[in-house]
């Protein structure tokens, strides 16, 4: 019979993070590229955060987990709590197609041409999450694969770019732009204020293979008693989530640490 080992394990890892927009169909539900909007609904779009369709993100994700490990001869099981932050940063599209009527500084009524280009979003997330996973170890080689449930409790984010506004008027030929003291701007830096994100679940599917570089299982002497130290490659991909929220996808590398935890001891002596 195989006796069960049981760990405490500590890890630490570092990923590259794509988030992809759980928006499915339109980016605000009305609003499509080549439809012409108002500035009210445009101005509810710029900077608020929220995803639009086929936008997505790259960038970094850092992550801390405590957990237990239990192996039976070749088999393991795993499960724990995980922090994790993540920072990316996502490229909307333009807004091109925006018109609002305006008076000017004379009275006169035109039509205003609003544009917003160049945009770039800046997502920042933490969450907590939990991952069960299954797997095996032969050796100094293992691999574990599984689910990992993730709530976002935390999230900001900020919009910059470029705007510019044109006037069109009827008694004009030419559309009034480039005269910055009349407010007819062109490619003007903005940039908004950072704005809280709601909370968000995910379910990802993961993978994680690695190999033992301290403690590892000696053909049959098994090193039962010791630390082991760990280095690991892993992703993870969202395969379930919040409607109008972004769906993370990891690759990166894991450092890992077991510590045996004691045993229940049995007593052999003999009664007299």
């Amino acid at each position: 019979a195989f006796p069960f080992d049981h760990y405490l394990r500590l890890s630490a890892d570092f990923s590259y993070a794509r988030d992809m927009s759980g928006v499915r169909g339109d980016a605000t539900g009305n609003y499509l590229p080549d439809e012409n909007i108002g500035l009210r609904e445009a101005q509810t779009i710029i900077g608020s955060g929220q995803p639009e369709a086929g936008v997505s993100g790259n960038g970094f994700a850092p992550g801390l987990g405590v957990g237990y490990r239990m192996m039976r001869s070749h088999f393991l099981l795993d499960v724990g709590l995980g922090v994790e932050y993540r920072q990316t940063y996502a490229h909307p599209g333009d807004l091109t197609n925006v018109y609002q009527r305006g008076v000017d500084e004379e009275g006169l009524t035109y039509m205003g041409h609003h544009q917003w280009t160049a945009r770039r979003c800046a997502l920042r997330h933490a969450g907590i999450n939990i991952p069960v996973m299954l797997g095996g170890e032969w050796g100094a080689v293992y691999f574990l694969a599984g689910v990992k449930a993730s709530v976002d409790v935390w999230g900001t984010s900020t919009e910059n770019g470029l705007y510019s506004l044109e006037g069109i008027y009827d008694r004009y030929m030419d559309p009034f732009n480039g005269m910055d003291n009349h407010g007819f701007v062109t490619d003007e830096p903005y940039r908004c204020d950072p704005v809280a994100q709601p909370a968000a679940f995910n379910l990802r599917a993961c993978a994680e293979v690695g190999y033992c570089v301290y403690g590892a299982n000696q053909g049959s002497y098994r090193r039962k008693e010791t630390i082991k130290l760990y280095v690991s490659a892993f992703g993870e991909y969202s395969v379930l989530g919040n409607e109008g929220a972004y769906l993370p996808l990891l690759v990166g590398a894991r450092v890992t640490m077991l510590m045996p935890l004691p045993k229940k001891r049995v007593c052999t002596c003999s009664r007299f």
